[in-house]
């Protein structure tokens, strides 16, 4: 909470993070429950992407917490639920790290070291801007913890730790795939580093998998055989890595492919050197770790930004299901856990160590005061605004054009308790596409509020006017935007009509 302090001081006008992303999670809190209440399917929508709609197997809509926190979205509106999400988040991934450290650390505070270098590393808050899918990590010590009790320790029977597993991995599934299919890999890594499983472990295993298919068999059913589902890579391959330069130099100061939620990689010099000095104490979990980190690299060496052409481990396992769409540089996040374990263990009781780990502490801590945004939407959406006098599941087309560009149609939605219906969205569909299929009508907007000109011809006029008929639009709402007079000029023109001028959003009510 002193973390987010910023956002905290007003938790229901405000979110944690950056402007985009969080609005499309912010979506997802308020529609599933939506959804439930209904008695509807809250895998598949249809208010995004009409009239096709969206398989929500596909995107991360993190079902499962936005069960768990209904009743706060519920009482205080889902914006206040993100806080809550967010910041809980943290602190569950670290506490679960605290629990995972126990298993190899006697001393509570070494423990609680763990937890904090875990819960609180440079890839989780990095992931918090506005990636909670990645960031809501208790799924990896979870794993430890399981993985430890059925490998080594074996106090508990074979089935209820599977069972538990199971249980554990279905959650996980409805929380975040990327997070579990990258974890699965990497328990995989794990055991062949320990060697041969026992009987005792292949038993676990196998009630494990048993539970797991039975707990997610409809949901991945309906991933890879409902409606509106996505076949390829959904990423781009050789973005979203490590740099070999960010383990120990401050993002800030390096060139990066990807952006900077994903630059995850900074250890820093000081605790890297104590993960080192405690390699030898913690062998199995240190190879592992470093295997993580490896991977993390993704295909190809990036050096200062630069791509060379150096192969990587990554590369020999981007063909398994789903790890082609993963971010490579996510794996960092995981690796975190290792090394706040190893270093906790190491236990530094020299002068120099312990100078080493304060150092190493002060040049990872979050920075201060953590961004934060205002939630804001126009009159005309909010409770009492005209929006309320639409029949419910009319057809919008709303601007600024929702797709991987612009959320913010879709968080306008969501304070209008999904009233209507859009023909755009920030979510995978079939193409794969990040965002709705491309249309005539998604590019001309799109370049009107990039600040291009658009020429009206009766051509231009035909294509734009067929394409609203195809998406059964019945009015138009052209929002605040950086192109928002362009777009108006430009509809006025088409439509023949200038709009009204209702709660701080300009509305065409009658379309030809």
């Amino acid at each position: 909470i002193a973390t987010f302090s910023s956002t905290w001081i007003d938790p229901a006008g405000s979110w944690i993070g950056s402007p985009g992303d969080p609005r499309l999670f912010i979506w997802y809190l308020g529609w599933i429950p939506h959804q439930l209440a209904q008695g509807l399917n809250p895998l598949f929508t249809d208010h995004l992407n009409f009239p096709y709609g969206v398989n929500l197997m596909w995107n991360t809509s993190m079902l499962f917490p936005a069960v768990i926190l209904w009743p706060v979205t519920a009482l205080f509106g889902p914006v206040v639920a993100y806080n809550v999400l967010i910041t809980a988040g943290i602190a569950f991934s670290a506490w679960f790290a605290f629990l995972a450290a126990r298993r190899f650390i006697d001393s509570t505070r070494w423990c609680f070291l763990a937890g904090l270098l875990y819960g609180f590393s440079p890839a989780l808050m990095a992931q918090a801007m506005g990636h909670p899918h990645v960031m809501v990590a208790l799924f990896p010590p979870i794993a430890v913890i399981l993985g430890h009790e059925i490998l080594v320790r074996r106090r508990m029977h074979p089935a209820a730790a599977g069972a538990l597993a199971g249980v554990a991995a279905a959650l996980q599934l409805l929380t975040g795939e990327e997070v579990l299919a990258v974890t699965l890999l990497l328990t995989a890594i794990g055991v062949a580093l320990l060697g041969v499983p026992s009987a005792h472990a292949i038993k676990a295993a196998g009630v494990a998998l048993a539970v797991f298919i039975v707990l997610a068999a409809y949901p991945l059913a309906f991933q890879f055989f409902g409606p509106q589902r996505v076949s390829g890579t959904l990423q781009q391959p050789d973005v979203y890595v490590s740099d070999l330069l960010a383990f120990i130099v401050p993002g800030q100061f390096i060139h990066f492919t990807g952006n900077a939620a994903e630059n995850d990689a900074y250890v820093g010099l000081p605790l890297l050197v104590l993960f080192i000095a405690g390699f030898r104490k913690n062998l199995w979990l240190g190879l592992t770790t470093a295997a993580v980190a490896i991977l993390s690299l993704g295909p190809h060496l990036h050096v200062n930004g630069s791509v060379t052409p150096v192969p990587l481990p990554w590369a020999a396992i981007a063909w398994l299901p789903l790890i082609g769409s993963a971010l490579p540089a996510r794996l960092m996040a995981i690796a975190f856990l290792g090394i706040g374990i190893v270093v906790a263990a190491y236990q530094p009781q020299s002068i120099v160590a312990r100078i080493a780990l304060i150092l190493g502490l002060l040049a990872i801590l979050p920075a201060l005061p953590y961004p934060t945004q205002h939630a804001t939407a126009p009159a005309f959406f909010q409770p009492g605004g005209d929006v309320e006098h639409i029949s419910p599941g009319t057809v919008l087309l709303v601007t600024p054009f929702s797709s991987h560009v612009s959320t913010e149609a879709m968080y306008w939605q969501a304070v209008a308790s999904y009233r209507f219906k859009m023909p755009e969205g920030d979510a995978f569909t079939p193409g794969p596409y990040l965002g709705p299929h491309p249309s005539f009508l998604q590019a001309t907007l799109e370049a009107l509020d990039a600040g291009q000109n658009v020429a009206i011809t009766p051509d231009v006029q035909a294509k734009f006017l067929a394409d609203l008929q195809d998406h059964r639009v019945t009015a138009i709402v052209a929002g605040p935007s950086p192109g928002q007079a362009a777009i108006v000029a430009f509809l006025t023109a088409i439509e023949g009509t200038p709009p009204n001028v209702d709660g701080g959003v300009k509305v065409w009510w009658q379309l030809h």
